[in-house]
């Protein structure tokens, strides 16, 4: 029976967030949905100088903004590449395919995220699990492991 009547807020702060490392990033997760009953997942993730991000990807289901809150981040797109400097946000509705990097050989990048529903925060959770216990994922691993989340390579079509 979901919870009536007034709940209490919640107060996120860096130094408690739950620290996943994806590579050379780091992924703070604030928020998993387990405040927001699924509805909104958030997470900080800084990506070190020259570092890409995920293959070139769609979501089926959610949605996610990005939050540029140091350095800049190249979105890139089948339209071309989007560069978002600090205090810029780049809003990726479901189906609409790319991916980030920091094209900076010289500073550090980081952003915001926020995902809806809050279940792909368990792709980085799965991912981070994969890769610590030392395994190499091929392309072939992450493709399986994207699509448990709804996300898919550009060459699979939107619609049935």
């Amino acid at each position: 029976m979901p919870i009536r009547g007034p709940v209490p807020v919640k107060l996120c702060k860096k130094e408690t967030a739950e620290v996943i490392q994806l590579g050379p990033m780091k992924c703070y997760v604030f928020e998993d949905g387990s405040s927001t009953d699924n509805r909104v997942g958030c997470v900080t993730i800084a990506l070190p100088k020259g570092t890409s991000g995920p293959p070139m990807h769609w979501h089926r289901f959610h949605d996610e903004c990005f939050l540029v809150t140091k350095g800049t981040v190249r979105f890139e797109t089948p339209e071309g590449n989007i560069d978002a400097a600090e205090g810029e946000l780049m809003v990726v509705p479901p189906r609409a395919i790319h991916t980030f990097k920091n094209p900076s050989d010289t500073e550090d990048a980081e952003f915001f995220m926020t995902a809806t529903p809050s279940y792909y925060v368990d792709y980085f959770r799965m991912l981070a699990k994969a890769t610590n216990e030392g395994r190499k994922l091929t392309p072939s691993d992450t493709e399986h492991l994207m699509a448990l989340f709804a996300t898919f390579p550009p060459g699979v079509e939107a619609e049935p």
